[in-house]
């Protein structure tokens, strides 16, 4: 079965290089598009009218100030060229002790990660004092809608960079206060490396679906391969489904007629099944799909693309231009996509595999079993690096998107670290 499954995703692997170019950037955002957790409605956060305006916004057990700080473009040139970083600062009615630090992911995808609703952030905003920001070059953090705006500049926009913005917002606004750094997927890439760069500043690490190198990137056709060979060996049938499924669409495809808006087999592949598979239900969805397309149905792909193909709802803080940057400079996208990193200088690549013994602080490390671009290997890897003491727990009822699939263990393993009461607000004097 293994090996009939590796033919078919080497033949829609082949089908994909075709036209790598084209879809290069589908890709790229299908690869790291899911790194951060969404509120019910998809919105960003606070001040959408004028979000350098500081201000303060209060809740029943906090308040959140947010505003801009101006960092210098070249950190070491702090006299230099300034860019303005978008923060939020939420603090407990009744202060309790230390503070979070929290990445969003992407990078340069941020996302409304510290919202009232959901048991986890509520506690964690009723209990910690919590600080977050947008990335530089993303969301209200000098988006760069466009990858010609910062030509010449793309040393100024990386892992690194970002890091010591948030060295210089911790310093500004929580001087002295030790964190606990937490981050998902892309964010915990700045988690790990913010922990070493300030192992005086970092009390402890909080790390969810991620990695500590760009194998999943430079990986990605194997990656890719070994997700669609785990799924024939949960739903036996479904590789010679799709084979069968691709063989009965192709033809209509090919004929350019465009077929349920799709224009090929690797649009297929790339932009509708790798796209649902970040979440364990848009998994199953890939397997009832591809039953039916090999019977010669397409009733379920029509609802598909009927619904919108992508599972996960732009905010418009999104910087492509920031994503393919760092991609492609640090997580080595161009060893899979040579064309869609074109004049891209290369950097230091992204792996802190062996600089991770450094950290002795507590950690806390979460992942999904199913997850199809950080599966588990990646956190065991993690944790076996870490020096200090390090807890780890694989869902296994979820795949990427694990806050979203398994939100309250998400919140009792959190909670639970961080010595904070499960859905338990903290108590006002007045009460």
């Amino acid at each position: 079965m293994a090996s009939d499954s590796a033919t078919t995703t080497a033949t829609a692997t082949a089908t994909a290089t075709e036209t790598e170019t084209r879809y290069a950037l589908r890709i790229l955002i299908s690869l790291v598009l899911a790194v951060g957790v969404l509120s019910a409605d998809g919105k960003p956060g606070l001040a959408e009218d004028n979000p350098c305006d500081p201000g303060t916004e209060q809740a029943e057990f906090w308040s959140t100030r947010h505003g801009c700080v101006e960092v210098p473009l070249d950190h070491s040139d702090p006299s230099g060229r300034v860019v303005p970083i978008y923060y939020e600062l939420s603090v407990p009615a009744s202060s309790g002790p230390g503070a979070i630090l929290l990445f969003h992911g992407g990078p340069g995808f941020p996302r409304k990660h510290i919202q009232a609703e959901g048991a986890l952030w509520r506690s964690i905003r009723s209990h910690r004092t919590v600080l977050y920001f947008h990335q530089r070059g993303a969301g209200w953090s000098g988006r760069v809608a466009d990858a010609r705006d910062i030509r010449g500049k793309e040393r100024f926009y990386s892992l690194d960079a970002i890091t010591q913005d948030a060295a210089w917002l911790h310093d500004k606004l929580l001087p002295g206060v030790p964190v606990v750094v937490m981050g998902k997927s892309a964010g915990g890439f700045l988690a790990m490396k913010y922990a070493l760069s300030r192992p005086d500043a970092v009390s402890a690490l909080v790390l969810a679906a991620t990695s500590a190198h760009h194998g999943y990137v430079s990986n990605r056709k194997q990656e890719q391969s070994d997700f669609f060979d785990g799924l024939a060996q949960r739903y036996p049938g479904f590789d010679e489904d799709l084979e069968k499924g691709v063989w009965q669409i192709e033809p209509a495809l090919s004929s350019g007629d465009g077929l349920h808006g799709l224009s090929d087999v690797s649009d297929l592949i790339e932009g509708v099944f790798l796209d649902l598979s970040y979440t364990l239900h848009g998994q199953f969805e890939i397997v009832a799909m591809t039953r039916e397309l090999a019977r010669g149905r397409t009733d379920l792909l029509r609802s598909r693309m009927n619904a919108g193909r992508q599972t996960l709802r732009s905010t418009g803080l999104e910087s492509l231009a920031i994503l393919n940057n760092i991609t492609c400079r640090e997580f080595q996208f161009g060893l899979n996509s040579p064309d869609s990193c074109t004049g891209q200088e290369t950097a230091s690549s992204y792996d802190l595999r062996a600089d991770l013994e450094r950290v002795i602080v507590p950690a806390l490390v979460l992942g999904g079993k199913y997850d199809p671009i950080l599966p588990p290997r990646y956190q065991e890897e993690i944790a076996s690096a870490l020096a200090g003491p390090v807890t780890v727990h694989i869902l296994h009822a979820s795949a990427h998107m694990l806050f979203q699939e398994q939100p309250a263990a998400c919140a009792a393993y959190i909670l639970d670290f961080l010595g904070i009461p499960r859905q338990q607000p903290a108590q006002t004097p007045a009460l």
